[in-house]
């Protein structure tokens, strides 16, 4: 289970996982003009409310302003959001944190009784009720010619017997395999060599949030 690293800066873009920390690290460069955000893993969805706790225990964490919490929607994204809104009410009620609870998703919220505001950010996007990181990503990149073999890739291997329990993964890995210059890459590496264009409509609310920290 992740642990919450020191803090270094007052404001905090807490991830889940590897792949949702490289690529808002790259984000934050894309969209800031100063290093001033700290982006840390949270691990699985699971884990954030233990993690929340500790990281409200830290040193610093009082001079903290900012706090933006992303995670995919998986399957039900208003879900998602009641899991990130019980993740700070255990914090808040463990540690008598003042957290503030943002009511949606890509607004920000702030309390009388405290001075942080806090945001959340759910893949892929605030008018989708399903999907990851993964889906974003691909649709950034919709009117490439690649996808076409990629889906006729994925479609003959299902007819040999491949279930692709995680299609948004296979689909997102076999087109970064198709670039010759990204086989093997992750999602962050990609992101940071603008294969996900930075400036995409679709990455537009995330561009938001992160520039109001």
């Amino acid at each position: 289970m992740p642990k919450p690293e020191p803090i270094t800066q007052k404001k905090l873009l807490l991830a889940e996982g590897k792949d949702a920390f490289y690529f808002f690290c790259h984000a934050c460069n894309f969209y800031r003009e100063v290093e001033d955000v700290q982006v840390m893993n949270f691990g699985g969805n699971d884990e954030l409310p233990i993690f929340l706790s500790d990281l409200t225990n830290m040193d610093k964490f009082d001079e903290v302003n900012a706090i933006v919490i992303s995670r995919d929607a998986e399957t039900d994204a208003d879900a998602a959001i009641m899991s990130i809104q019980d993740a700070i009410k255990h914090a808040n009620n463990k540690n008598s944190a003042n957290i503030p609870i943002p009511q949606e998703s890509f607004k920000y919220t702030n309390t009388q009784k405290s001075s942080m505001k806090v945001a959340f950010m759910i893949f892929p996007g605030p008018k989708l009720k399903k999907g990851t990181l993964e889906h974003l990503c691909l649709s950034t990149v919709e009117g490439d010619p690649l996808l076409e073999c990629v889906d006729d890739y994925l479609e003959c291997a299902k007819t040999k017997g491949e279930l692709f329990p995680r299609a948004h993964k296979n689909k997102l890995y076999c087109f970064l395999s198709g670039k010759d210059d990204f086989i093997g890459s992750r999602i962050g590496l990609a992101f940071k060599a603008k294969v996900w264009p930075p400036d995409h409509l679709a990455l537009e609310p995330f561009k938001r949030i992160i520039q109001e920290m």
